[in-house]
């Protein structure tokens, strides 16, 4: 069985070059699937080409670049035909629900776990944000820590303030 893979690396839009320089997605294509998003600061090869993309994701690329406008809408991306078909219906149920989080808002762990139905299930929430395949689009950076602590993040603490500092979320 032949596996295609490529990678795409593009600019997150609208950003100011203030702040500790620009922030970049790369995007991780398996047989014509979009099968993870992972933002970078100081990425190794810094090309825009999205000839790897497939079609189907012409509206991803578009969010991306457009980033600012198109998460400020809430989109479900977890609806998107083309999101990965992985993650229990729980992990499902909680990036759904970060979706629903406007943009320039935070919440916190517990917070979350009670927005899905799930109170007292923090940590399980936790894994489940940092399990997220899609982000920024599915925006998990906007989940702090208890008295608004930065708390963790896949790509690291460094990229999760970025990420918070466009939308104009405090943090500790």
């Amino acid at each position: 069985m032949n596996v295609t893979r490529g990678a795409t690396l593009i600019p997150l839009g609208h950003q100011t070059e203030s702040g500790g320089g620009r922030l970049w997605v790369r995007l991780a294509v398996t047989d014509g699937a979009l099968v993870r998003m992972q933002v970078e600061d100081d990425p190794r090869h810094e090309f825009t080409s999205t000839r790897m993309v497939p079609a189907k994701y012409a509206d991803v690329v578009e969010a991306l670049t457009d980033w600012s406008t198109r998460i400020a809408s809430r989109f479900d991306w977890t609806t998107h035909p083309g999101f990965p078909e992985i993650g229990t219906a729980f992990q499902r149920s909680v990036w759904s629900e970060l979706c629903r989080v406007p943009w320039g808002e935070s919440l916190g762990y517990s917070g979350l776990a009670q927005k899905v139905g799930r109170p007292g299930a923090a940590r399980a929430v936790g894994q489940a944000v940092g399990a997220n395949p899609w982000a920024p689009l599915i925006p998990c950076h906007r989940v702090l820590a208890a008295h608004h602590g930065l708390g963790g993040y896949a790509q690291g603490t460094r990229i999760k303030a970025k990420l918070l500092a466009i939308e104009e979320i405090a943090f500790r």
